[in-house]
């Protein structure tokens, strides 16, 4: 047998970890899939340690252990000098190691975590300096880090030059002008908006992609900065906290020309989001809405181009709008694999007919407590007779009001449909023993992944 060459394999083995890594189902299910790949020869071994050690907290079972292997890479001048200050053991042995692992990691988004309790800023200052100095190419690092002086520290230049993605809510990083200097490839963000000082470093980016803004503030200066990167934008998560309106919206939304997600949790409900009704979102794909009203969100499903495939929405509903919004799924996503729907007396017509035009659905949420037995035997008499066969996921809230006999019937008929296992979510792991339905045997249980709701972004950045 052709034994394939290490670069075949290595890029077998890095789609393998990003489709298992993107998915909380996936990772809970094969991740020692990933681990087994190390013991089938040295060759293999080899190939796969950089790609688990890109991301080295995301896949440890014990802290203690990552810590250790890192400190080991400290040189014996400073572990002698951490021992004689006290800050770790003085029975503390260097680990000998195979690899010098430290400079595969990319991803310190969670490294913080690896210290234990009450440990001292001088050890936290040794770590953070060590990524910097070995690691030759980090994506993003810990809110923590930025709290240190991390540009001053050896191989900064080198290390950061590279740097994907930054969050500037948490941090405290004081000369973003230096790391401007530095870096020119950040494409995803965090922010918020009393931070006028990230301007330049947002003007200097080649392309920003990927903008999760907290809205507090206006600042019409990171506005226009953000400005540049309209055509770059394809994702937008902004959480309103303001009652004077967004700012964001009359300057940076109606210039998104590539938008595909937009996300927007409106905390401060009394904001009225009016002005986004009349923009066009012909590249939307994704569309997430929390606190805002359903005639907003029909406004936007009607002004896109039949891209849509995920519309998530979490808001007390307009009763009277109900309808209409399971109308506009029907009448302008062809494509919805991923949907919010309304149930009530007025909708059942409605979710037919959506069952027979959205042939994509993949998953459906329910939303609407009824306390009449009669809708919930209507729908699942639907799910049975009209689904399409790609739909496998329900989530509905209120299952306690379906019968258990016929709960039992409508899981028989639909394994004589030949479809797949029925994947039911539910908001609380105390249901899992409570509900009616817990000795259906057809029945699946899960609780946190009925939208695959984690943005991965890794498909850019596996091609670096």
């Amino acid at each position: 047998m052709t034994e394939l060459n290490d670069d075949v394999l290595f890029y077998i083995f890095q789609d393998l970890y990003y489709l298992i890594t993107s998915n909380s189902n996936n990772e809970k299910k094969y991740k020692k899939s990933l681990y087994f790949c190390l013991f089938v020869n040295k060759h293999w071994y080899e190939i796969m340690v950089p790609i688990l050690w890109s991301y080295p907290y995301k896949h440890v079972y014990k802290k203690e252990s990552l810590f250790n292997i890192i400190i080991s890479h400290l040189s014996d001048n400073s572990i002698k000098f951490l021992k004689d200050k006290n800050i770790i053991e003085a029975n503390f042995q260097k680990q000998k190691l195979s690899f010098k692992y430290i400079k595969f990691c990319r991803y310190l988004n969670d490294i913080h975590k690896i210290f234990p309790i009450r440990s001292s800023n001088l050890l936290k200052e040794k770590i953070y300096k060590l990524f910097i100095s070995e690691c030759s190419s980090i994506k993003s690092l810990s809110s923590e880090m930025v709290c240190y002086p991390i540009l001053k520290y050896p191989g900064a230049n080198i290390s950061l030059s590279n740097l994907y993605e930054l969050d500037f809510k948490s941090g405290r990083l004081n000369d973003y002008h230096e790391l401007a200097q530095i870096c020119r490839s950040i494409e995803k963000i965090y922010i918020d908006l009393s931070r006028p000082n990230i301007t330049e470093l947002i003007e200097m980016q080649k392309q920003i992609k990927y903008i999760y803004v907290k809205e507090d503030d206006n600042c019409e200066k990171i506005d226009q900065a953000l400005e540049k990167h309209a055509n770059s934008i394809v994702l937008l998560n902004l959480t309103i906290y303001t009652k004077n309106g967004s700012f964001l919206y009359d300057l940076l939304l109606p210039k998104l020309s590539n938008l595909q997600y937009l996300r927007i949790n409106n905390m401060e409900s009394k904001c009225i989001l009016k002005h986004v009704i009349h923009l066009n979102y012909y590249n939307l794909q994704v569309l997430d809405l929390v606190e805002v009203s359903l005639d907003i969100a029909i406004n936007i499903i009607q002004n896109t181009n039949g891209n849509l495939w995920k519309i998530k929405i979490r808001c007390h509903a307009d009763y009277d709008r109900i309808k209409e919004y399971d109308q506009t799924i029907h009448q302008y996503c062809p494509n919805i694999k991923y949907v919010t729907v309304f149930l009530n007396d007025e909708t059942l017509k409605e979710l037919e007919k959506i069952f027979i035009k959205c042939q994509h659905l993949v998953a459906i949420d329910v939303l609407e407590n009824f306390s009449s037995s009669e809708y919930a035997n209507k729908l699942l008499n639907l799910l049975v007779d009209l689904a399409p066969l790609t739909l496998y996921r329900l989530h509905i809230d209120f299952i306690t009001n379906f019968n258990r006999e016929y709960l039992k019937l409508f899981f028989t008929n639909w394994n004589r449909k030949g479809r797949k296992t029925l994947h039911l979510y539910h908001l609380c792991d105390y249901l899992r023993e409570r509900l009616v339905v817990k000795n259906i045997r057809e029945l699946e249980y899960y609780n946190d992944d009925f939208w695959n709701h984690r943005i991965t972004m890794l498909n850019d950045e596996k091609n670096d």
